[in-house]
């Protein structure tokens, strides 16, 4: 079984310079935000580093569940002085990244792996390792390839006005309007619709494996989304139980594909 956090796992050395590298190496993306709602150690590539720590946590989850050995390397290749994990990012010429590890020893860590750094598979580091592990990817639901704006999508209102993690997503000057379950419900509906007319307005998230969506809910100003509805995809229709700030919907989206819809977009620098 392997541990689902990336330090838990092995040493890692100058964490902040490997992921500027990786930034320089991995084709141009912005990897962080604008405006940040939290002040973070890493100011330079936050998004990056929170990416490349669900994904190694990701594919340690998938490895941990395969039925066999060999199932689980298209994960994580594990084996003897080497493992490594396709990173799901790709460089100019469009290889993929792996992240390589070898074994530590460092007599003042307890760690067993220590973390090399960033590649692709022309990297010495990865000769004697065939196959390769796949690029991440998340499961489907059946009849769920792609957002449905057709299906109904059910909210559970007072479970998201209940919770207060929830509730404080909601903006303040509504928050404890009378009528405010109405008013989610609609704006709901609204952006269902407005997704009718906007093909891609909603974005996937994974979410334990599988594949959930992200719907821009506007309360307050129809031009710039107050918060985020996360949708389960049930048989017919969405479960909608979670609310999202901008920048946790960001951070989620990214780890399925790199956002391009503008309302995410103009996050991010």
């Amino acid at each position: 079984m392997l541990t689902t956090d990336l330090f838990d796992f092995a040493y890692v050395p100058d964490w902040y310079g490997q992921l500027d590298e990786l930034s320089r190496v991995a084709l141009p993306e912005p990897w962080r935000f604008k405006k940040p709602a939290n002040v973070t150690k890493n100011q330079d590539t936050p998004i990056l580093e929170r990416y490349i720590h669900m994904i190694f946590r990701k594919q340690c989850i998938e490895f941990n569940s395969a039925e066999d050995d060999r199932k689980g390397a298209q994960f994580f290749h594990v084996e003897n002085e080497r493992a490594c994990f396709h990173t799901g990012l790709y460089n100019s010429r469009y290889k993929g990244i792996y992240a390589f590890f070898d074994r530590n020893h460092k007599k003042d860590s307890m760690l067993e792996w220590y973390f090399r750094g960033f590649c692709d598979e022309l990297s010495p580091w990865l000769r004697y390792i065939q196959p390769l592990p796949h690029k991440p990817s998340y499961y489907t639901a059946k009849r769920g390839a792609g957002f449905n704006p057709d299906w109904p999508i059910r909210v559970n209102v007072e479970h998201i006005l209940g919770d207060t993690e929830n509730l404080e997503r909601i903006p303040a000057k509504i928050r404890k309007a009378k009528n405010l379950p109405l008013l989610f419900e609609t704006a709901v509906e609204l952006g269902r619709r407005r997704a009718v007319v906007e093909p891609g307005l909603v974005v996937p998230q994974g979410y334990q494996g599988k594949i959930q969506y992200l719907l821009p809910v506007y309360l307050t100003n129809m031009k710039k989304p107050d918060l985020v509805m996360t949708l389960e995809v049930m048989d017919g229709y969405y479960m909608g139980h979670t609310c999202l700030t901008l920048e946790m919907a960001y951070l989620n989206a990214r780890v399925v594909a790199r956002p391009l819809v503008p309302w995410l977009t103009e996050l991010v620098k």
